[in-house]
């Protein structure tokens, strides 16, 4: 994942301030923009699309801010060098030491705040960063729940490939009950023979209906427990993942 940062104000000297808001708002409009067309981008092509301009966005708006505060960073060192210098020209001409001391101390105290203002934007970019990653996985995942669930109310045959998923994991059975929706009851029994043909060393397979459950929900009860391979569920495991990574950061 790239790292992107963002900036603060900044300020130093005198108020000079430079802002990078960054919307994060999703880029692209796929169920309008793609309503009436037959052929459906695929879902690499959309993530693709979506995170690159939103990519785009955020790394325009903080070059420009980066570049505006390494400016004013660098005028301060410029400032500060050239009070220096005139202090120490007048407290040697004039021999005023009291003008040469003023002079530094306040050249001393423009470089500081140049300093502390590099360290605060560079922390400040860290935590920017945190920021748009959590904002970076919700779209991710926003996007994947959005294609997953047009795919299931797009084909029946989705169901069958979550039963597959959930009958990996069976062992040491030889029988159990797949319960599913009732949107995806009818379809699942007329497939009841491809359903077996999946099922090694399974001869005694129920398929029943669940009230509760909705479009793309399956659950195969087994002699040792349940095993839920639905659609929800594996997006919910996603999304702790997710949540899991960026706090481990």
């Amino acid at each position: 994942m790239s790292r992107i940062f963002k900036s603060p104000y900044i300020r130093v000297g005198e108020k000079k301030e430079i802002e990078a808001n960054i919307p994060l708002e999703p880029v692209l409009e796929y169920e309008e923009s793609h309503k009436d067309v037959e052929q459906k981008p695929s879902f690499d092509e959309i993530m693709q699309d979506k995170l690159q301009a939103l990519e785009d966005e955020i790394q325009d708006r903080l070059r420009n801010a980066a570049t505006e505060a390494e400016k004013i960073i660098q005028e301060a060192y410029e400032n500060a060098k050239q009070i220096y210098q005139n202090a120490k020209i007048e407290g040697y001409e004039e021999g005023k030491k009291e003008g040469y001391e003023d002079g530094k101390s306040e050249a001393d105290y423009l470089i500081q705040e140049a300093l502390q203002i590099k360290e605060a934007l560079q922390r400040s970019k860290r935590e920017a960063a945190k920021d748009f990653e959590k904002e970076l996985v919700d779209l991710v995942i926003e996007t994947v729940e959005k294609i997953l669930y047009e795919r299931v109310e797009d084909s029946y045959e989705t169901i069958i490939g979550l039963i597959k998923l959930g009958l990996e994991k069976c062992t040491y059975t030889d029988s159990l009950v797949i319960r599913v929706s009732p949107e995806d009851y009818a379809y699942a029994i007329s497939a009841r023979p491809k359903i077996l043909s999946l099922a090694e060393n399974i001869d005694d397979i129920q398929i029943k209906q669940d009230a509760a459950f909705k479009k793309g929900s399956c659950v195969i009860d087994t002699i040792s427990g349940s095993i839920d391979s639905s659609i929800e569920t594996q997006l919910n495991q996603i999304k702790e993942l997710f949540k899991e990574l960026l706090e481990s950061e």
